[in-house]
Protein backbone atom coordinates (compact mmCIF):
# COMPACT_ATOMS: atom_id res chain seq x y z
CA UNK A 1 0.00 0.00 0.00
CA UNK A 2 2.85 2.74 0.59
CA UNK A 3 4.22 1.76 -2.36
CA UNK A 4 1.01 2.55 -4.14
CA UNK A 5 0.94 6.17 -2.65
CA UNK A 6 4.35 6.97 -4.03
CA UNK A 7 6.56 5.47 -0.98
CA UNK A 8 10.35 4.85 -2.65
CA UNK A 9 11.67 3.43 0.54
CA UNK A 10 9.12 0.64 2.27
CA UNK A 11 9.68 -0.07 5.83
CA UNK A 12 7.86 -2.96 7.66
CA UNK A 13 7.85 -4.21 10.86
CA UNK A 14 6.61 -8.33 11.30
CA UNK A 15 4.95 -8.54 13.95
CA UNK A 16 4.08 -12.14 13.85
CA UNK A 17 8.11 -13.47 13.17
CA UNK A 18 7.54 -15.59 16.11
CA UNK A 19 3.84 -16.69 16.60
CA UNK A 20 4.34 -20.48 17.27
CA UNK A 21 4.83 -21.65 20.00
CA UNK A 22 3.41 -18.90 22.46
CA UNK A 23 0.53 -21.75 23.38
CA UNK A 24 0.23 -25.17 23.84
CA UNK A 25 0.05 -28.41 21.47
CA UNK A 26 -3.42 -29.67 21.48
CA UNK A 27 -2.13 -33.36 22.58
CA UNK A 28 -5.30 -34.87 22.98
CA UNK A 29 -9.36 -34.03 22.17
CA UNK A 30 -12.76 -34.09 23.60
CA UNK A 31 -14.01 -35.17 27.15
CA UNK A 32 -11.39 -37.33 29.36
CA UNK A 33 -12.95 -40.06 32.13
CA UNK A 34 -13.61 -37.23 34.41
CA UNK A 35 -15.74 -35.42 32.87
CA UNK A 36 -17.52 -38.40 31.68
CA UNK A 37 -17.71 -39.71 35.40
CA UNK A 38 -18.84 -36.01 36.54
CA UNK A 39 -21.87 -35.86 33.99
CA UNK A 40 -23.19 -39.31 34.90
CA UNK A 41 -22.87 -38.19 38.63
CA UNK A 42 -24.71 -35.68 37.47
CA UNK A 43 -27.11 -36.94 35.35
CA UNK A 44 -27.96 -39.74 38.45
CA UNK A 45 -28.39 -37.24 41.60
CA UNK A 46 -29.99 -34.32 40.14
CA UNK A 47 -29.21 -32.16 43.75
CA UNK A 48 -29.87 -28.78 42.40
CA UNK A 49 -27.30 -26.37 43.12
CA UNK A 50 -24.61 -29.11 42.98
CA UNK A 51 -25.31 -29.90 39.69
CA UNK A 52 -25.08 -26.09 38.85
CA UNK A 53 -21.49 -25.55 39.74
CA UNK A 54 -20.57 -28.97 37.94
CA UNK A 55 -22.10 -28.32 34.80
CA UNK A 56 -19.95 -24.63 35.18
CA UNK A 57 -16.64 -27.22 36.08
CA UNK A 58 -17.10 -28.26 32.72
CA UNK A 59 -17.81 -25.79 30.77
CA UNK A 60 -15.08 -24.29 32.33
CA UNK A 61 -12.49 -26.94 31.82
CA UNK A 62 -14.19 -26.86 27.60
CA UNK A 63 -13.19 -23.47 27.45
CA UNK A 64 -10.27 -22.39 30.05
CA UNK A 65 -8.55 -25.73 29.43
CA UNK A 66 -6.66 -27.50 32.28
CA UNK A 67 -3.23 -28.25 33.08
CA UNK A 68 -1.45 -29.42 30.19
CA UNK A 69 -4.54 -29.43 27.83
CA UNK A 70 -5.78 -25.66 26.19
CA UNK A 71 -9.25 -24.74 26.33
CA UNK A 72 -11.28 -23.60 23.17
CA UNK A 73 -10.08 -19.74 23.82
CA UNK A 74 -6.52 -21.13 23.21
CA UNK A 75 -6.70 -23.02 20.55
CA UNK A 76 -8.91 -20.27 18.71
CA UNK A 77 -6.05 -18.09 19.24
CA UNK A 78 -3.15 -20.57 18.13
CA UNK A 79 -5.44 -20.78 14.82
CA UNK A 80 -6.28 -17.01 14.73
CA UNK A 81 -2.11 -17.05 14.60
CA UNK A 82 -1.69 -19.79 12.20
CA UNK A 83 -3.53 -17.44 9.70
CA UNK A 84 -2.55 -14.10 10.41
CA UNK A 85 0.94 -15.63 9.84
CA UNK A 86 0.22 -17.35 6.83
CA UNK A 87 -1.08 -13.91 5.35
CA UNK A 88 2.05 -11.69 6.54
CA UNK A 89 3.95 -14.43 4.14
CA UNK A 90 1.97 -14.12 1.64
CA UNK A 91 1.97 -10.22 1.72
CA UNK A 92 6.10 -9.90 2.09
CA UNK A 93 6.51 -12.62 -0.64
CA UNK A 94 4.13 -10.66 -2.89
CA UNK A 95 5.30 -7.03 -2.39
CA UNK A 96 8.51 -7.30 -0.23
CA UNK A 97 10.10 -4.39 1.83
CA UNK A 98 13.30 -2.43 1.05
CA UNK A 99 13.86 -2.85 5.36
CA UNK A 100 12.35 -5.84 6.74
CA UNK A 101 12.41 -5.16 10.93
CA UNK A 102 11.28 -7.98 13.17
CA UNK A 103 10.88 -7.72 16.94
CA UNK A 104 10.44 -10.89 18.74
CA UNK A 105 7.70 -10.65 20.58
CA UNK A 106 7.13 -14.53 21.54
CA UNK A 107 6.62 -13.94 24.75
CA UNK A 108 3.94 -10.93 24.47
CA UNK A 109 0.63 -11.84 23.02
CA UNK A 110 -1.77 -9.49 21.13
CA UNK A 111 -3.68 -9.66 23.71
CA UNK A 112 -1.24 -8.70 26.29
CA UNK A 113 -2.17 -4.87 26.07
CA UNK A 114 -1.06 -4.77 29.85
CA UNK A 115 2.71 -5.27 28.48
CA UNK A 116 2.66 -2.19 25.94
CA UNK A 117 5.27 -0.91 27.90
CA UNK A 118 7.59 -3.36 27.37
CA UNK A 119 6.34 -4.69 23.54
CA UNK A 120 7.57 -0.65 22.58
CA UNK A 121 10.55 -1.13 24.15
CA UNK A 122 11.09 -5.14 22.49
CA UNK A 123 10.32 -2.60 19.29
CA UNK A 124 12.71 0.12 20.06
CA UNK A 125 15.71 -2.13 20.43
CA UNK A 126 15.08 -3.95 17.37
CA UNK A 127 15.28 -0.45 15.05
CA UNK A 128 17.76 0.75 16.47
CA UNK A 129 19.62 -2.52 15.33
CA UNK A 130 17.78 -1.72 12.01
CA UNK A 131 19.42 1.29 11.68
CA UNK A 132 22.04 0.40 9.67
CA UNK A 133 20.36 -1.31 6.98
CA UNK A 134 17.99 1.55 7.05
CA UNK A 135 20.82 4.10 6.24
CA UNK A 136 21.89 1.35 3.29
CA UNK A 137 18.25 1.33 1.75
CA UNK A 138 18.58 4.79 1.77
CA UNK A 139 21.90 5.94 -0.06
CA UNK A 140 21.28 3.06 -2.71
CA UNK A 141 17.17 5.14 -3.18
CA UNK A 142 19.23 8.09 -3.38
CA UNK A 143 21.54 7.49 -6.38
CA UNK A 144 20.21 8.22 -9.32
CA UNK A 145 19.22 5.41 -11.55
CA UNK A 146 21.54 2.78 -13.62
CA UNK A 147 24.50 4.87 -11.32
CA UNK A 148 25.52 1.35 -10.07
CA UNK A 149 25.50 -0.36 -13.09
CA UNK A 150 28.72 -0.96 -14.85
CA UNK A 151 29.54 0.50 -18.39
CA UNK A 152 29.40 -2.42 -21.34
Amino acid sequence: MARAFGARLVIAVNLNADLFGRGSTVASHGSDENDDRLVQEIERKRSGMRDIFAVEYLLKRKFVGATGRPGISTVMVEAFNVMQDRITRSRLAGDPPDVLITPRLHNISSLDFHRGTEAIEIGAETTEKSIDSISEAITALSQPYGANDVAK
